[in-house]
């Protein structure tokens, strides 16, 4: 199977789902680095550690020997995987499985598209009827009551689903193809007694759901009246799972770099907090909050603040998060809990006190998880008495049970020792003899259960860490580079490490250490010479700039990344929140997909100070190679027939030279 022929979206989904700092740490301890984390490389021998992960970017570098690349990647190279295993890996340990694959010939774009289509019609046709159907006085009027403005109504393409029980079923779905798409995506509704199919949403303002490409997948409908029920949701489909989405999180992304998410319970919550200054607010999809979605924040921000009404239902609903945000904690993420007034909810709230006290209230009265966890634990319960502590240890094993081993669990434990005074030796022994008897219940039969109680600390390793572990996060990065620095010039890195082998293998698929193999000489960053790499080493770090970037000028480029920019800009301009992970994951196995990885490299290295400036630097510079070609083909003109436009044309070629060499000349002393 190539990977040509596996959807695109499922390669963003599972990496997306992909913790590339879990994965590697399973198999090669990392240590904090900085923002980075860092390692001996497991693909050639080193005592110093230049192996580095980036969390934020989903990406890791080798500074020793270039290995690169993202959390698929390093997942074949290291056990050992072709494309599809390594794949079909990462998808289980998501919770996805591998879709079925395309005949040979088909379409290497999404086979989901046709349907992703009809959604996007049906987002266009609700759009359409908040402006112009007749009825839409009501919803217009709705939006404008809770203070909703034309622009951000626009920002999340709300709509309206006008009365009728064929609206949508006479714009688009008189088409049999449309007609069964809209059915399968839950907006269309078949009456198998009458044998007839009506309109799913009817007079309701309507909330489109996206992914995380930006590309609808759903619908929330509100009604205008006292009907029930009051909120309707698409129903589960080939393209959208309300147990894994989010409502809102491809905006708030939009908006910005974000430091922290709040997770509400409402569409308007969400459409209201953005409309009063407040975009970093989710919602989830008439579920429960779970540990997929919370997995799937972390992998934005690394903190989540959980928003729920005061009253008993929010405070219930507080504590199926919490239960569910346990397998999810680590170090390096946190998650606090808000309470609102009774009565109030994150709309009502924000447009009676203002976004400034609603932020002031998050700073306040927002409680983290650790304690939230533990008053709910010791609620009526008498800590001064033998039996309440014992109560609250028995209760709160279970729990911690579920947090993977970190120091965040550590500091956890010695907190449930201060309240129950209780050693930690004690409660990590009960805790090893609960998992023990979870083991060995799941393995009837088995003669022996060995359980491993040891884990690593910081002091244990302070010896192996680099000297600029604790350096700021450039400084890190740089210093990284310094310490192994030779002066060899070398080829750049190729993606992955396994070409670079000669010989046996290091690890058969059982990680059965056999006789080292040197991988290949150790590596300078790729010096970037031609334009066209410079300009994706900045798409890279700026890839909002792809929409305006000027494409007729890249037509004059023929270095050997000139393929790789132009596949690049196609993709960013189609989604420009696309993550670096996920194009290496769909462009993987590819020629372009080895010198994206090289470039990445150097892009992880080398910041621009202004993405802007640089921008303008290199266009300037495409310019001048476009007329310098011009310049080179009218001389050639000339020199075999000799004519007064084309000694004109040279001439005017030449004034334009003259004044993009001013204008650049004027920004560099300014």
């Amino acid at each position: 199977m190539s990977a040509g022929r596996i959807p695109q979206a499922f390669i963003d989904e599972v990496l997306l789902r992909t913790d590339i700092v879990d994965l590697i740490d399973a198999r090669v301890k990392l240590k904090r680095a900085g923002k980075n984390y860092a390692a001996c490389c497991p693909f050639h021998q080193e005592k110093s550690p230049s192996f580095t992960v980036n969390r934020e970017k989903q990406f890791y570098y080798c500074f020793g020997c270039g290995a690169s690349g993202n959390a698929l990647s390093f997942l074949m190279e290291h056990d050992r995987l072709e494309f599809v295993d390594g794949l079909k890996q990462l998808a289980g340990q998501a919770g996805m499985t591998l879709p079925e694959t395309r005949e040979a010939g088909g379409s290497p774009r999404d086979s989901q598209q046709p349907l992703f289509d009809s959604l996007e019609s049906a987002a266009q046709f609700f759009e359409q009827q908040l402006r112009q159907a007749p009825a839409r006085e009501r919803a217009v009027s709705y939006f404008k009551k809770r203070g909703i403005t034309g622009a951000v109504a626009k920002h999340f393409r709300l709509g309206y689903a006008p009365p009728g029980w064929d609206n949508l079923l006479n714009a688009l779905g008189t088409e049999p193809v449309m007609h069964e798409r809209l059915l399968q995506s839950g907006l269309l509704i078949r009456n198998e007694q009458r044998n007839s199919v009506y309109d799913a949403m009817r007079d309701r303002v309507i909330f489109p759901i996206r992914d995380f490409r930006g590309r609808v997948i759903a619908f929330g409908g509100r009604v205008l009246n006292d009907d029930k029920p009051k909120y309707l949701n698409s129903p589960e489909s080939p393209v959208f799972h309300k147990g894994q989405e989010l409502y809102g999180l491809y905006e708030a992304r939009k908006s910005g770099k974000l430091s922290r998410l709040l997770v509400v319970e409402g569409y308007m919550d969400v459409v209201a907090l953005a409309q009063h200054g407040i975009p970093e607010a989710v919602a989830t999809l008439g579920t429960a909050t779970s540990t997929t979605h919370i997995e799937r924040l972390f992998r934005v921000v690394s903190e989540v603040i959980f928003c729920f009404d005061g009253d008993n239902a929010g405070r219930r609903a507080a504590w199926r998060a919490l239960e569910n945000a346990l397998p999810a904690l680590k170090d390096g993420v946190s998650a606090r809990f808000l309470f609102l007034p009774e009565g109030e909810d994150p709309d009502s709230l924000v447009r009676r006190e203002g976004p400034e006290l609603f932020r002031a209230r998050i700073e306040a009265d927002s409680v983290p998880l650790t304690e939230q966890l533990f008053r709910h634990l010791s609620e009526d319960l008498p800590l001064t008495s033998l039996e309440g502590r014992s109560k609250l240890a028995n209760e709160a094993l279970p729990l911690l049970a579920q947090v993977p081993e970190s120091l965040f669990k550590t500091l956890l434990l010695q907190r449930l020792s201060e309240l129950t005074e209780l050693s930690v030796e004690i409660i990590e022994k009960q805790l090893n003899q609960r998992a023990a008897q979870k083991v060995a219940h799941q393995h009837t039969g088995a003669d022996t259960v060995q359980l491993s109680t040891q884990t690593g600390t910081d002091e244990d390793h302070a010896a192996d860490e680099p000297y600029w572990a604790h350096a700021s996060d450039e400084e890190s990065d740089a210093m990284a580079w310094l310490h192994h620095e030779d002066k060899q010039k070398a080829e750049p890195p190729k993606f992955g490490a396994r070409k670079g082998f000669t010989g046996e293998s290091k690890f058969h698929r059982n990680d059965k250490k056999q006789a080292f193999i040197p991988r290949r000489e150790r590596t300078q960053p790729p010096a970037l010479r031609s334009l066209s790499a410079q300009t994706i080493r900045l798409l890279l770090q700026a890839p909002s700039l792809a929409a305006h970037w000027p494409n007729d000028l890249l037509q004059t480029l023929d270095d050997p990344e000139s393929s790789v920019l132009h596949a690049l800009l196609n993709d960013l301009q189609r989604d420009p929140n696309r993550s670096l992970a996920a194009l290496l994951g769909s462009w993987h196995g590819t020629p372009e997909g080895d010198a994206l990885a090289a470039i990445a490299a150097e892009a992880w290295l080398l910041t621009p100070s202004d993405p802007e400036i640089e921008a303008r630097h290199l266009t300037h510079r495409l310019r001048l190679r476009a007329l310098e070609l011009e310049a080179d083909r009218l001389n050639k003109q000339l020199q075999q027939q000799p004519d007064r436009m084309t000694l004109q044309a040279l001439t005017d070629i030449k004034k334009q030279q003259a004044e993009l060499h001013r204008q650049a000349a004027n920004e560099a002393a300014s």
